[in-house]
């Protein structure tokens, strides 16, 4: 049981755009709900306390449109644990391109990048724009169209130091919280919804807090929607048990399956502190189709999609364009959808 104020404090948080459930145990925790009044289970169906926080923000355009789904066969990963979630079947996966091949046409070019804050910014002023730079001249002729940042204190910095830098377009910048961003580009993307939800947590060995994931739906001017999912992974590198292993990969897959739509393209992108060797790399590799990996400290930055025949271009861009840079590597793909 819950005290009355707490019941009316849920109340109040149900019926706005915004939900967040914080600290409340899982068996009074409301689903989070939409403006609309469409309702998304944020928790298991067992366990005593899941995840700590949860935002969903949706369009109207959205509410009522199908999601995928997420799918279990009974088994708890990290039971008992706060990230606590049920295992999918061995057989199921988000890799089916809803596109056929014969018609690909929607260009997107994403981006990755650890900004290596603390570092790169707060101790060598950014090293003359060196993150904007790198951004800028990347992009090519036709741009970036979505881009996920990481160790990303101030979001509109990046952004400012790379337009000065030359980058084109209308961009909105998302804070996801707990240092991640994503940005998209507004001439070319309709936000339909977004969100971010907790799914991991550092071990006790090397910690720092909890990480997240973040996410925006979007619809192209030429109808195509993407699912843009960006995450910080926990530490240590490729740990595994507790909150930090394939948990946390099972609990990206349920943010995906529990939010994205049927027809869409999903893109997951980040730094996920794990090598392709980890608990995390390999349970994602089961689940989506791994479409590129950097090289920097074994591999730890990754990009996944459902449609990885679609990625026609991929870039490992270092770490930097000025004196100094990140300690990750930058990674870019390109896809062809539809």
């Amino acid at each position: 049981m819950v005290a009355a104020s707490s019941l009316m404090r849920l109340a109040v948080l149900a019926a706005s755009a915004t939900v967040t459930t914080d600290s409340v145990p899982a068996s009074d925790i409301e689903d989070s709900c939409s403006a609309g009044g469409t309702c998304m289970p944020s928790q298991p169906t067992s366990g005593e306390h899941f995840l700590i926080q949860t935002r969903v923000n949706r369009s109207s355009a959205e509410v009522g449109s199908p999601v995928l789904g997420y799918p279990s066969h009974g088994e708890i990963k990290a039971q008992g644990l706060w990230c606590e979630v049920e295992e999918p079947p061995s057989y199921w996966n988000l890799k089916t391109c809803p596109f056929g091949k014969a018609a690909q046409k929607t260009r997107v070019k994403v981006l990755t990048y650890n900004l290596f804050w603390w570092n790169l910014f707060n101790q060598k002023g950014g090293s003359g724009r060196s993150a904007g730079k790198l951004i800028a001249q990347s992009a090519g002729r036709e741009g970036y169209d979505l881009m996920g940042f990481q160790e990303c204190d101030d979001r509109w910095r990046v952004l400012a130091d790379a337009k000065a830098e030359g980058l084109q377009g209308d961009w909105d910048a998302v804070d996801g919280g707990r240092a991640i961003a994503l940005m998209y580009r507004k001439d070319r993307f309709t936000l339909l919804g977004s969100g971010k939800q907790d799914v991991g947590e550092d071990s006790q060995l090397q910690y720092y807090g909890k990480r997240s994931a973040q996410w925006v739906h979007l619809k192209h001017t030429d109808g195509t929607k993407v699912f843009f999912i960006n995450h910080h992974g926990p530490l240590p590198v490729s740990s595994g048990g507790g909150c930090t292993g394939s948990a946390t990969a099972q609990n990206i897959m349920k943010v995906i399956a529990r939010h994205s739509h049927k027809g869409d393209a999903i893109i997951l992108m980040g730094d996920f502190n794990a090598e392709p060797k980890s608990s995390r790399i390999q349970e994602l590799d089961k689940r989506l189709d791994h479409v590129y990996a950097g090289t920097c400290m074994g591999g730890v930055d990754h990009i996944y999609s459902n449609c990885g025949d679609g990625a026609v271009e991929k870039q490992n861009l270092g770490k930097g364009a000025g004196q100094y840079g990140s300690d990750h590597d930058a990674l870019s793909v390109t896809f062809k959808f539809r």
